[in-house]
């Protein structure tokens, strides 16, 4: 890498360029999108408004539009994501029960930081631990084992206290709703996810909400394993550089010892004075070589303590950065199961409510009303000068969502109209093929005591389905499921109402009232945010 920068300036530092420009595109990419889109559709002679003005047919699919409009809304109806508020707002309760709301998914850079530090600490012993693992190897080969040990180790532990933090963080919200349980009652009824109506259990307190999101179960196994592993890597990377060192510093004085000695029988263990050979006593000599053997050592010793000392130092970093890594996965991420996907729905943090929505709608609707109303005034120059219409084209991209949405609409009332046939289909194959059962007498008696002045009339025979509901078998959601089923045919549904016990009775009327309730709602608020659009 350095000889490439050295020898080939100019392309390095472009290559620089181009990928600190491409990061930045990508951390950006929504609004470069749209940047980028905006000026394409406005750009002469071959931008999207010039070329869908040439095309000056209507669209036979579509009466009262022309090809070229739809095709523009078309395109910008690509960045308007139109949320019903009623869906919002669930998603926002959701992350509230849950203990999430406020929290964002861990930021890129707060990754690429942690990823970094691990990466530079592993690095001081990796090339250490290159050494034993490749024995042998030379030193270019040693480095390149060392960044691949260094990868392996950094990815290994940033995984380990990222999973630990959030780990910790997801049992403190249920350690806190058990405390709170532990001085009253049920902790959780059921697991509620984004398919259900989150006012579901809005009669219950918040600690049983929170655990039907989150789950009523602490879990500590990874942050146990995490300790361990952190605990095992500073230990063993510092005891690893300690031998290292002391083979360094026993080499060092082994070879200064043996130079010295060398030394001492080159010369004859004698000085030239006044040039005049002068033998030494041999106390003298073995002084002077126990001397500069002492020098050496302790030379050695020194570096020893200053070596040792160091690595300390550096498994307290080390884990340290850990403890870290540990922080920020307890302070970013969700707990609760479909926390994420709530969050994502929302739009990832950019709207704070649904006037934040609404107010991003309305940005790229006028954007995209002025861009339309462009090509409509050059596609009515260009019919009327070789066109056939005269139509004076008047629709606006409100219009075009508007269709859009009853579209929409209309496809989601034919799949629900489809699946509540096969689910019809269904249950009267499971019927036919169940062995008919008599029908139970208290049943019968309960409706002529409900109406004693009534005329007599037989009640009609319930479905075999029935008589298991009857004999207790059939839950309060099986009910419902049978009931959705035959679709508008009430006098199959009073057939299995009336042939239910009392208890479930109760529930399943309690049931079907919520249910018309919560559609009445949806569609008052369904109401109000079309009045609002158009």
């Amino acid at each position: 890498m350095k000889e490439f920068f050295a020898t080939y300036p100019q392309a390095a530092w472009s290559i620089v360029s181009v990928l600190l420009a491409a990061v930045v595109i990508v951390a950006l990419w929504e609004k470069v999108k749209w940047w980028w889109f905006n000026t394409w559709v406005t750009f002469p002679l071959v931008g999207r408004i010039a070329t869908l003005s040439r095309n000056a047919t209507e669209d036979t699919a579509a009466p009262g539009w022309f090809t070229g409009e739809r095709t523009l809304c078309q395109e910008y109806k690509s960045f308007v994501h139109v949320q019903d508020e009623h869906d919002f707002n669930e998603k926002v309760k959701y992350l509230t029960k849950a203990g999430d709301n406020g929290r964002t998914n861990t930021p890129n850079w707060i990754w690429l930081l942690t990823i970094s530090m691990v990466f530079i600490e592993a690095m001081g012993f990796s090339y250490v631990l290159a050494g034993y693992t490749l024995p042998g190897a030379s030193e270019n080969l040693q480095q390149t084992g060392a960044y691949g040990i260094a990868f392996l180790i950094s990815i290994i532990l940033v995984a380990f206290t990222h999973f630990a933090g959030h780990e910790l963080y997801k049992s403190g919200l249920i350690k806190q709703a058990r405390a709170r349980w532990n001085r009253n009652g049920e902790m959780k009824t059921e697991d509620i996810s984004l398919a259900f109506p989150q006012s579901t259990d809005d009669h219950l307190p918040s600690y049983v909400q929170l655990c039907n999101r989150v789950g009523d179960q602490t879990s500590y196994t990874i942050t146990k394993a995490t300790v361990v592993f952190v605990l095992l890597v500073a230990a063993l990377a510092t005891y690893v550089r300690g031998q290292v060192l002391e083979r360094e510093l026993e080499s060092r004085v082994t070879l200064s010892n043996n130079q010295t000695d060398s030394a001492a029988r080159s010369a004859g263990n004698s000085l030239d004075m006044s040039a005049a050979n002068v033998r030494l006593p041999d106390a003298d000599s073995a002084s002077n070589n126990a001397a500069d053997k002492k020098a050496v050592s302790d030379e050695a010793d020194i570096d020893r303590h200053g070596g040792w000392a160091t690595f300390i130092v550096l498994a307290f970093v080390f884990v340290f950065l850990q403890i870290l890594g540990v922080i920020f996965g307890h302070r970013w991420g969700f707990a609760g199961k479909n926390s994420a996907a709530a969050f994502r729905d929302i739009g990832s943090g950019r709207y704070s409510s649904y006037s934040a929505v609404r107010e991003h709608y309305r940005r790229i609707a006028d954007t995209a009303q002025a861009k339309l109303a462009v090509l409509q005034h050059k596609i009515m120059d260009k019919n009327s000068a070789v066109g056939t219409s005269g139509q004076h084209l008047s629709k606006t991209f409100r219009d075009f969502i508007q269709e859009t949405r009853l579209t929409d609409e209309e496809e989601r009332k034919n799949e629900r109209r489809h699946a509540a046939a096969v689910a019809a289909h269904q249950a009267s194959a499971i019927e036919a093929s169940a062995p008919v059962e008599p029908v139970a007498a208290p049943a019968v008696a309960v409706s002529v005591a409900v109406a004693p002045m009534a005329a007599p009339t037989p009640a009609p025979a319930p479905a075999p389905a029935v008589a298991a509901a009857v004999a207790g078998n059939a839950s309060l959601d099986q009910v419902i499921a049978q009931l959705n089923a035959l679709g508008n045919d009430k006098d199959a549904k009073r057939a299995i109402i009336a042939a239910l016990p009392e208890d479930l009775d109760k529930l399943v009327r309690a049931e079907l009232k919520r249910l018309k309730e919560e559609n009445e709602r949806k569609a008052r608020e369904a109401d109000a945010e079309l009045e609002d659009l158009l």
